[in-house]
């Protein structure tokens, strides 16, 4: 306890008046004469004993008053955790105004208790300290130091935002800032509903120099069901394909939900639609199945109905739909008639054979398929091209020849591919097929092991790689004959024989003619569906190269929201970078000078869903283990200000002084009044 007018208890001195008054008018009982003595049956006799102890409980009392009101007087007040203050305060709050924030309260919703309970703690500080506002949204204006009056006009403005952020981002973010101020008295405050899934308190071990106090946000608990995430089984989107959309539904509640309707539109169509039970805690997965009847960009959208959280009930998502895909061939010196029959006699490809002494880039750029066909040597402008049409996410199939030289290899071992080596000249049968691999998944009827294999006369042995490598075919000596290998956004696959009779008949099978059919069709990895705001923050797509100096821009099909991404030109590709500019789940078309390009969807982070957030208890233990300098306010905007107050400035005692003293006055007049009173007879 401290005080703040020590020299007030002098004043203790002043408890010797009562003591001296008692010590020197001790009465004596003394005899007296009455002339009749009939009165004295009316008189209560004392005793002298009773009589020093009521002296004595007084003389207490009347000590304890004065001592009580010299205490009131100085002002006693038990010492908060602002012991720096002269030194200046910087107090940073983060008010976190996150979709989960939206929920109903007594008082409207969190975010406006959250808001509120921002301003009473600003209020408690003098307008010479400094401030820091952080929210989800990470704005410039937040990279600032604010004074006051700055501090209140921009709590006004904070709006829900689609943003979430985790705890160590967060504290990341604002601790930047904070070395802007001059100030060395460092406090934070945290206003959230503390969500068990972004809140990480090690992040608070770390900083035992400044003052944290965790104000959170309470709600009433309420169970929620969103559309988690989605994708294709096998993305063969070619028209009057059928796939298969594949939505995960999570139930945040503790309770099992059953028959949830799950809605697929596509285009403004509904292609179909499912009834699915879920789990507590838990999720379905939900199989959409329907028919690609639309060319080009087609925007579909997966939906159910639950209340009162209803942001994450949609989910948009695109993809591209081509009437057929662009297969060029490179030969060596004509071109390979068994290709030119799969790719160049099919209607869903564009064939396009060139010589490798002879390749046109423009038309190489184009392609969604190159195909290397028993070429000899590799120049290094070509392997340059090939390599930026795999990283933007094309696909290099390779069939090897017996003239190779070493640029061939370099340019697979560039690519993090395998590499040929030996020619083993011996007879071998396909062994085994990888009947999950995208390019024979749903090709095969019956799996009875009696499926006529190709056979080979000679194959070339392919080792090494990056991890991740998937094998298509295999032979008897567990060798690959058909392998496929990850590199960026793309693929490189090689096969282990050439497409001539010297290698064998895999040439003329049918067997290996079905994964060739689906890897031309299957021209290159599958594009992001959508994208997380918040999140994902860069997407590559294919522009046409007109020459146009003009900006593309983003604009949503809802007509509420435009922006300019950074655009940067990789290989065939462009780059577009968001920088947290979309803020509305929705598809967003892709223009320039008023033509439409493209289109790609935005969602919410689906980090918000999940409720589940701590309570002021756990946050309390929490606590605890953190030390002396974090501690939890309570959320109650009504003694916020209080709270914050006493914990900085250390809270005030002289009122209780005060009413102890009126009551050891009140007690000692009781005691002369009523002690000792004779009873008298009626």
């Amino acid at each position: 306890m401290s005080f703040t007018n020590p020299l007030m208890l002098i004043g203790l001195a002043a408890i010797l008046v009562p003591i001296i008054i008692h010590l020197f008018n001790f009465r004596r009982y003394k005899t007296v004469y009455f002339s009749n003595v009939q009165m004295l049956e009316d008189i209560q006799k004392k005793t002298k004993r009773a009589s020093q102890v009521q002296q004595l409980i007084v003389l207490a009392l009347r000590v304890l008053g004065i001592a009580c009101l010299v205490l009131a007087a100085a002002q006693p007040f038990l010492r908060g955790s602002n012991k720096s203050a002269a030194k200046g305060n910087v107090i940073s709050i983060f008010v976190d105004n996150s979709y989960s924030m939206e929920t109903d309260s007594k008082n409207g919703s969190r975010l406006y208790d959250a808001v509120d309970a921002a301003k009473n703690i600003v209020q408690s500080f003098d307008f010479s300290d400094d401030f820091v506002l952080t929210t989800q949204d990470f704005s410039g204006e937040e990279s600032h130091i604010l004074n006051k009056d700055q501090m209140l006009d921009m709590l006004d403005r904070i709006t829900v935002s689609p943003n979430s952020h985790t705890f160590k981002d967060i504290h990341a973010f604002e601790s930047h800032t904070l070395q802007a101020s001059n100030k060395e008295n460092i406090i934070h405050y945290y206003i959230s509903d503390f969500q068990k899934n972004g809140f990480d308190v090690s992040v608070l071990r770390n900083d035992s120099s400044a003052h944290i106090g965790l104000i959170p946000a309470p709600a009433e608990q309420i169970s929620n069901v969103s559309v988690d995430s989605c994708w294709f089984l096998a993305p063969i989107f070619k028209l009057d394909n059928t796939v298969t959309l594949v939505a995960r539904i999570h139930n945040y509640g503790s309770e099992e939900v059953q028959k949830v309707p799950v809605k697929l539109h596509v285009n403004d169509k509904q292609k179909a639609i499912a009834a699915i039970d879920i789990p507590a805690g838990g999720y379905s997965d939900c199989h959409l199945t329907y028919r690609i009847d639309e060319p080009g960009t087609n925007c579909g959208k997966v939906s159910i109905e639950d209340a009162p959280i209803t942001f994450d009930d949609d989910l948009y998502f695109t993809y591209e739909v081509t009437e057929n895909s662009t297969v060029s061939v490179i030969y060596d010196k004509e071109p390979n008639r068994f290709l030119a029959a799969l790719y160049g006699k099919d209607s869903v490809f564009t064939y396009q054979p060139m010589g490798y002494q002879q390749v046109n880039y423009t038309q190489l750029r184009q392609s969604d398929i190159i195909v290397l066909s028993e070429v000899p040597t590799i120049s290094s402008g070509l392997a340059d091209e090939l390599t930026k049409f795999v990283k933007a996410g094309g696909t290099l199939l390779v069939f090897p020849s017996e003239k190779a030289d070493n640029s061939v290899n370099g340019l697979l071992q560039s690519l993090n591919a395998g590499h040929y080596g030996n020619l083993t000249k011996n007879s071998l049968k396909g062994k085994t097929l990888n009947r999950e691999s995208i390019y024979f998944k749903g090709a095969l009827e019956t799996d009875d092991g009696r499926i006529d294999m190709p056979q080979t006369l000679q194959h070339y042995a392919i080792s090494g790689g990056a991890n991740g490598s998937e094998i298509i075919m295999t032979l008897e000596d567990n060798s690959p004959l058909l392998v496929s290998y990850p590199f960026e956004s793309g693929k490189v696959i090689l096969s282990a024989v050439a497409m001539n009779d010297d290698f064998g008949n895999a040439h003329r099978h049918a067997l290996f003619f079905v994964p060739l059919h689906n890897i031309g069709i299957m021209n290159a990895a599958q594009q992001k569906l959508y994208n997380l705001i918040g999140i994902d923050q860069m997407q590559r797509v294919m522009l046409p190269t007109d020459g146009s100096d003009e900006a593309v821009v983003l604009r949503s099909r809802k007509g509420n929201e435009e922006f300019i991404p950074e655009q940067r030109r990789l290989g065939n590709e462009t780059a577009l970078y968001f920088h947290n500019q979309a803020h509305t789940s929705d598809w967003y078309d892709i223009m320039r000078g008023g033509q439409l390009l493209g289109t790609l969807a935005f969602n919410m982070n689906r980090r918000e869903s999940d409720l589940d957030c701590y309570s002021e208890d756990e946050l309390k233990k929490m606590a605890e283990e953190l030390g002396d300098n974090v501690a939890v306010i309570s959320a109650n905007t009504k003694n916020i200000a209080k709270s914050v107050s006493d914990r900085l400035n250390g809270k005030p005692l002289w009122p209780w002084f005060l009413v102890l003293s009126l009551l050891c006055f009140l007690a000692e007049i009781a005691v002369l009044r009523f002690w000792g009173k004779p009873a008298l007879n009626e």
